[in-house]
């Protein structure tokens, strides 16, 4: 049985309320359901079936059609609680509540949704059982405001998409920052792309901006001012090409970036949990530079092609692009962050193409250094 034909399966079950057998049925194909995030969030959304199930109220897969739909409702109750976590909530607490009632959503799917993707639990908590959001602590001003001043510069975010639900929010949240007077902000989405050297070459090419964000459509900036202190180190410092999150000061002889201490602030959202990367920079530098950064976020003031001639997937396209801006005489860098810039929703990674584009890496960067 294939990951399709396992997900039809659980359609199966779900139509014919046979809930209890949805979650044997996955871990029986183990290997299959762990490199599968649609069916690994299945599996860990048994858990709220249980526990509504012993309360003896409905069970979270009596309220949907499909796995699709079960994917659907977390990701938006997911969506909206995050919101709160970092304060770029524009809708009334009204509406989140109405969400709560439209789905029929459980004390138990609420507290089982916080655990899995919430960063500041506690404060979520607070914000629903109080009512209200605080706007003193957004930080942002009015949501998505540009300057009508005449602006000299221009920053255009990137974005390749085959979800148009994680890219709406990705927008949302770069609508959420806060614009500096003199930066324009555009924003460009890649569908159907056949690689990702391939979208970003195109997307390029198609913006005149001088500042471009590359960033996968599950990134999420949660740094207000994220424009403003990336333009002001791109200013003060033309030798810096390209700016990261997370990145190695020297990549491994085996091209493989975690091989080697990853340094930069991050959150990560896995399927159950979400965990804070932090492994801080030399103290009293404004940056270190790195040997390669992390693709989720790549933010540049130079154009250098993507190299879509050597990879033509979705791996190493940011360690080769590294590697090209340092052959460029050009600094790559992640700079001093007090708190992530970004939360990364990137749950289970899929390697299916990883060796033969780690060959491809290591054979053009690293066989003759």
């Amino acid at each position: 049985m294939d990951g399709r034909e396992l997900k039809n399966e659980v359609d199966r079950l779900i139509a014919s309320g046979d809930y209890d057998g949805i979650k044997p049925l996955l871990l029986s194909y183990k290997d299959i359901t762990e490199h599968d995030n649609v069916l690994a969030m299945a599996c860990y959304l048994c858990t709220i079936h249980e526990q509504e199930k012993a309360a003896g109220q409905e069970s979270v897969f009596a309220k949907v059609s499909d796995i699709n739909a079960l994917i659907e409702r977390y990701t938006a109750l997911k969506f909206y609680l995050r919101r709160m976590d970092f304060d770029v909530m524009d809708d009334s607490m009204a509406s989140f509540y109405q969400f709560l009632a439209m789905q029929k959503v459980s004390s138990y799917e609420l507290l089982r949704v916080i655990d899995f993707s919430i960063v500041n639990k506690d404060k979520v908590l607070q914000t629903i059982q109080g009512g209200h959001l605080d706007p003193g602590n957004t930080g942002t001003g009015e949501p998505g405001s540009v300057s009508q001043k005449t602006t000299e510069e221009e920053i255009c975010f990137i974005i390749c998409t085959n979800d148009q639900a994680y890219a709406q929010e990705c927008i949302y949240y770069i609508n959420h920052l806060i614009v500096p007077e003199d930066i324009r902000v555009d924003i460009l989405t890649v569908e159907d792309a056949k690689s990702l050297t391939s979208a970003y070459n195109e997307a390029m090419q198609h913006s005149h901006a001088k500042y471009k964000v590359y960033l996968h459509h599950d990134t999420f900036i949660i740094n207000p001012y994220f424009i403003r202190d990336c333009v002001e180190i791109f200013r003060a410092n033309p030798q810096v090409g390209m700016i990261g999150n997370i990145g190695v000061e020297k990549m491994p002889s085996s091209g493989v970036m975690w091989d080697a201490d990853r340094y930069g602030m991050l959150y990560e959202q896995h399927i159950y949990e979400t965990e804070l990367l932090a492994n801080a920079i030399p103290s009293g530098l404004p940056y270190m530079e790195a040997d390669a950064i992390d693709g989720f976020l790549m933010v540049t003031q130079y154009d250098v092609a993507w190299r879509e001639d050597l990879f033509t997937g979705w791996d190493f396209y940011d360690c080769s692009q590294s590697k090209e801006f340092i052959r460029r005489g050009h600094k790559v860098i992640v700079p001093d962050m007090q708190a992530p810039w970004c939360v990364h929703d990137c749950g289970f990674i899929n390697l299916t193409n990883y060796e033969k584009e780690r060959e491809k890496f290591v054979r053009e960067y690293l066989k003759f250094t």
